[in-house]
Formats: structure tokens, C-alpha cells, sequence
């Protein structure tokens, strides 16, 4: 898998299939990965901001969206208060609720307005899946080594998979879950547990695991397709 070499030091419980024991070592191999950037000399902090559909008929940010956007903002001045530089990065292309605007122009205008530059976001519009935003903020924070710290703002159901793809990519990152109970929310713990394509596909592998990425993001495109 991603996460790089075993680890020694990890007892195998008689439990594990030896999947699964790679997934304990590649846990723990992630760990040292962010505890080791964390005692480094790096200065900046990286903010995932994980986005969510639909926009509203303005092309802002829908109540949902909107309460991760904000707390990334909390995140964004604990880290500055501490002296780290802050990047934030969005994600989305376009989805539910406005024909043009992405979510992750979305979500770069409203952070805009908040008094974040423009050079402080950097934006991935071309993502169609949880997953795909997970790699791509992993694969920003990786090949920086001024990146000192790792923050991702997402929803509360949204955790199992995410924190499970992150340590596949190698990384522990600080995870501010948001729980939203406004509406019916677009993640759902039970899902991402059981459901096929999330939780149960990881334990097969990389194959697997580029599967059920692929299924995923097929499933938005096709819900954005639909609501066009």
C-alpha cells in the first residue's frame, strides 16, 4: 500500500486477517509520518476544507458548506495565533444547485470575503470525489516540507473513510469534524461503514480501494448530469 515501508513493533492480534495487520502498521507508520513533520522546522499549516453540495442559486455556499467553511476559519486563527503560515485549500468542480460555479470557487469567494487572500487558498475544481480530495490535499502537504501541519475540516459522517484514506496516503492529519443537523445531512456515518464503496472496500487493497473511488465518483458526476 501508499503509506510507505511496515513498521516494526506492531503485534498482530489473532484477529487480524493480514490485510488488516497492514492496515494496523500502516496506521502506525502514519503517525510517525505527521509526528515527525510536527517536530520539524516547517512553518506553514495546511487547511483541507472538504466541500459539499448543492450551492445556492447565487453560487455561494449552501448552509451546509458554509458551517465547514466557518470552522476552517477557526482552525485558520488557533494556527496563526501559534505563528504557522496558513494555506486553505478547496475542492469541487460544478455540482447540485449552479450550472458554472464550482465548489471550489464557491468556497474560495466566500473565504475571499472573509479576509483570507487569494493567496492564501488554493483551489482543486476538478474533484468528484471524497476521496479524490483527500488525495489531493495528502499529495499537497507531502511534497512540502515547509508544510508543518495538516488540519481537514469535514463532516461528522464523513469520518471513518476519510481518517482511513488519509492514513493509506501516509498521513495522520488534525480532523475538525462539523456536524450539521439543519437538513438531512449528505453523509452518513452508517453508509460510509457499511455501504460497499466506502469502509468495507479498503481492507481489500489498493485495487479495491481505486474502485470504490471510481464508483464514487461516478455517482456524483452522473447526480450533477441529472440535475442539469
Amino acid at each position: 500500500m501508499k503509506g510507505g515501508k511496515i513498521v516494526s513493533g506492531i503485534i498482530r492480534q489473532d484477529w487480524m486477517s493480514d490485510e488488516v495487520y497492514e492496515w494496523a502498521c500502516l496506521e502506525e507508520q502514519a503517525r510517525l509520518n505527521t509526528l515527525l513533520r510536527e517536530m520539524g522546522k516547517g512553518s506553514k499549516a495546511l487547511i483541507a476544507i472538504k466541500a459539499q453540495h448543492p450551492l445556492n442559486a447565487d453560487g455561494t455556499p449552501g448552509l451546509e458548506y458554509k458551517k465547514r467553511l466557518e470552522k476552517a476559519l477557526e482552525v485558520k486563527a488557533e494556527l496563526e495565533a501559534r505563528g504557522l503560515e496558513v494555506r486553505m485549500m478547496t475542492f469541487g468542480g460544478v455540482h447540485e444547485g449552479h450550472q458554472t460555479m464550482t465548489l471550489a470557487e464557491a468556497g474560495a469567494a466566500w473565504l475571499q470575503k472573509h479576509d483570507v487572500p487569494e493567496s492564501a487558498i488554493i483551489m482543486q475544481p476538478m474533484v468528484f470525489s471524497g476521496n479524490d480530495e483527500d488525495r489531493l490535499a495528502a499529495e499537497c502537504f507531502a511534497n512540502d516540507g515547509n508544510f508543518r501541519e495538516l488540519h481537514v475540516v469535514m463532516s461528522a459522517g464523513q469520518f471513518e473513510r476519510a481518517r482511513l484514506y488519509f492514513i493509506y496516503q501516509g498521513w495522520q492529519p488534525t480532523i475538525h469534524p462539523v456536524t450539521f443537523l439543519a437538513a438531512k445531512p449528505n453523509h452518513s456515518t452508517v453508509c460510509e461503514l457499511w455501504g460497499p464503496w466506502a469502509v468495507p472496500s479498503f481492507e481489500k487493497g489498493p485495487e479495491a480501494i481505486a474502485e470504490a473511488t471510481e464508483k464514487i465518483r461516478k455517482q456524483h458526476i452522473e447526480a450533477t448530469m441529472q440535475k442539469k
